[in-house]
This record gives C-alpha cells, structure tokens and sequence, in this order.
C-alpha cells in the first residue's frame, strides 16, 4: 500500500488545532477514539439495519471504492464512511473521529422521529411553515396523469393568458436536486430549462405544460419562482443560490442553535442550479458574523482547490459579508422555536435584501458540504449534542 494515502497520514494541512479541538482530545467520553467502529457494531434495531443496508449497497456503488486497497475500503466500511469521503475529507486514522460519518448521518432521520414526515412531503412542509415564514406558493401538484391546481393561476397559465413569469418544477418527495426544471412562460409557450443532460431545453405550449409533469414517474410540484437578494445574484445570477443552515435543539434547555451554514453557489458546471452534488460550490459562512471563507466543489472541473473569488464570475467571495446575517439568523431560530417538537432540520434557505423565503428543510441533512470545511466534531459543543441524541456512542 502507498504510505501517502489519506489511510496514514493527512491529504491536506490541517488548519490550526482551536480550543474546542483541545478539549475534544483531552474528554474521552465525548469522542472516544474510534467511536465511529463502537456505533457501526450497535445498531441492532430494524430501523437500525434498514440504514446499514442502504449503507451497504451505497458504498459497493460508489466509485471512488475502487481507488482504495482491500485494507483502506474494510477501514472506513467498518466505520460507515462512504469510499468518496476518503478523498472528500481527506481521511486518514488521526483525523477520522472529528467527522459525522455516513451512517450517522442517516441516523440523524430519526432524531425527529414520526414529525419528520414534515420534510419528506413538500406540499406538507409548506403548509406547515407557510404559517410562520415565507415559503414559494405552490401552483399545482402534478401525479398518475393528472394536474391538481392549487390556485387559480394554473387555469390561466393553461388559458395562454399568464405571464411573463418564471416557475420552478421539482419531485414532490425527496431531495438531492435532481430533475429540477424551470419554465419561463410568455402567455402560449413555456421555455422549460432543466439539469437533465439528455434534454436540457425544450419548447411547449402552456396548454400541454401539465402533460409535461403528470407523465413523469414520480409526483411533481411547481412553485412560483423565488427572486434571490443582490448579494447572492452577485455571486452568480444565472442560479438560484441558497444557504444550507443545519438547526439542532439541545435536549436539555429545548433551545435551538445554529450548528454550521454553508452559503450554496452555482457555476457553470451545476447550471440551471446550485446543487453542490452536481459541482456548484460550498462557502463556509461564519455563522456569528457572517463572513464568508472559502468555496470548495465536491463534483465538476472546480474540484481540487479552494476558492477565493468565484471561478465563473471572478466575484470575491472570501472575506466579503452576508448582509442581515445577524437578523437573518435570529429568524430562523425564532422560526424553529415556533416548531417546538422538531429537533433537527437542515434549512434551505433564498436570502431577500432584508428578509428570506425558506426553500425547503431536510431531516437527515447532508453534510459534506460543511465537513469540506472542516469537521463537525471539531467543536465541542456540537460533539455534545450529537452524543445527547446517541448519534455518538
């Protein structure tokens, strides 16, 4: 085996070790050394296993399990780290025990236990917080061949007398940014862009718009378009850019806090989208003052480096400052307070001039677009919250 792997000895220079990462090291109980092995040969219970087997059949799947020796893939396998994380994270043994793994991360769906059907259901999940924040209007719901109109705005885009305006069409289960389209409508035609390589553009008269939807496999759901702040149009305007803001309440005071937010950008490799899965960027945002750090790519020709100014538009982004973000974080977090039996949830959210329109929320939110930035467990006090939820065993 080659000894410079990320098996035995770091792919990237660490960043300087921060009081929180001297106290994890110095409380065995908090994060015990190999904590991540301990958990993976507990789960006993069926939901338990049910994750295990996704778990498996995703790392046999992923194609980065072929860059790694029979030695390297059974050593993260046993700590429920997918193979991509080796070359993600930088992996090796000294540094492992500071990241959620894969298999926690799954675990955290069950933190919300049955309210979590809130965020698995968007036509639920705006019902629910469109009573206390602004979210986009739902238009119609498209399923099993039919269109069900939710205002009256779907008879007359059918009618050929709406527009100009802009709407966006997505699975109405699920997540991860896949088959988002967006449809420009002028009175009788629709533009319909999309992230689908194979038809990335198509042209449709507004009567047969439904078709379009209600044929597809799964349910959709299409939403009026939500018009981001300067700030992020900036960045990059031809994407919707998004932050992901990851919520838990302590167990023991019931208040919520912000653990880690990420400020999502687009580029010429995810567009019409953000999606960082599909190579749009990571920005780390200081989730006290705003400030934004570096973007890192997960997929796509960005890949590899860390970002100062955006590779597309030249725009700064290290250093420069999220507007409101004081106001924008209260919010939130007075928003979750009005939810009181949710306790974890990762926000989508469109940043406004002054305000934001939450875009969707996640019960198992996705963090390799934190932990590109640096580890979860990193901070004591986010290590302790993981534990109080048996996240950490």
């Amino acid at each position: 085996m080659n000894p410079n792997t990320t098996f035995w000895a770091p792919k990237h220079t660490p960043k300087l070790i921060s009081t929180d990462q001297v106290m994890l090291a110095t409380v065995d109980t908090m994060l015990p050394k190999d904590h991540h092995k301990r958990l993976m040969e507990s789960l006993k219970e069926t939901e338990q296993l049910a994750l295990l087997k996704r778990f498996t059949l995703d790392f046999h799947a992923d194609p980065d399990l072929e860059k790694l020796s029979p030695e390297e893939a059974q050593f993260f396998y046993e700590r429920g780290f997918l193979p991509e994380k080796a070359r993600l994270y930088g992996l090796n043994r000294d540094n492992i025990d500071t990241y959620l793994s894969d298999v926690q991360r799954w675990l955290t769906r069950l933190v919300n236990g049955p309210y979590s059907v809130v965020f698995n259901n968007k036509i639920l999940f705006d019902q629910v917080f469109g009573q206390y924040c602004n979210v986009p209007r739902t238009v119609a719901v498209c399923r099993q061949g039919r269109v069900i109109p939710h205002t009256d705005l779907w008879q007359e885009i059918e009618a050929g007398r709406a527009g100009p305006l802009m709407l966006v069409a997505k699975p109405l289960g699920g997540g991860g940014g896949g088959s988002v389209y967006f449809i420009r409508i002028d009175k009788r035609h629709a533009v319909v862009e999309t992230n689908d390589a194979i038809t990335p553009r198509f042209n449709v008269k507004t009567e047969a718009l439904g078709e379009v939807f209600s044929r597809q496999r799964v349910p959709f759901i299409i939403n009026e378009y939500v018009q981001q702040g300067d700030f992020s149009k900036r960045l990059y305007p031809l994407t919707v850019n998004t932050v992901r803001a990851l919520v838990v309440r302590n167990p023991t005071n019931g208040e919520p806090c912000i653990v880690r937010a990420v400020l999502r950008v687009g580029n010429s490799e995810s567009y019409p989208i953000d999606n960082f899965s599909l190579g749009g960027l990571s920005i780390e945002i200081n989730k006290d003052s705003g400030e934004l750090g570096h973007a890192v790519a997960a997929a796509g020709r960005f890949t590899g480096r860390r970002w100062t100014t955006h590779p597309d538009t030249g725009e700064k982004i290290t250093g420069a400052h999220i507007p409101n973000w004081r106001i924008h974080k209260n919010k939130l977090l007075a928003l979750f307070n009005k939810l009181p039996y949710l306790k974890y949830c990762g926000f989508d959210l469109i940043l406004q001039d002054k305000d934001f329109v939450v875009l969707e929320g996640n019960s198992y939110s996705q963090v390799r677009l934190f932990q590109m930035h640096e580890p979860l467990f990193s901070n004591y006090q986010v290590a302790e919250l993981y534990a109080k939820y048996n996240i950490i065993q």
